[in-house]
């Protein structure tokens, strides 16, 4: 009886280890483009001070 449970839980395992590469791969485009935003308003905010000089 144990191994016919362990049959339908080995492809919800191997469904999710393939999907988890993906999942990483949004998360880390997200961080960097989130990343990529607050370094462009840094930059913004240092041309316009430089503009005021």
């Amino acid at each position: 009886m144990m191994g016919d449970g362990m049959i339908t839980v080995f492809p919800i395992i191997g469904l999710l280890l393939s999907l988890l590469p993906i999942v990483i791969a949004i998360y880390v485009v997200i961080m960097w483009v989130n990343l990529t935003k607050e370094r462009n308003a840094y930059l913004k905010q240092i041309a316009e001070e430089l503009r005021r000089r």
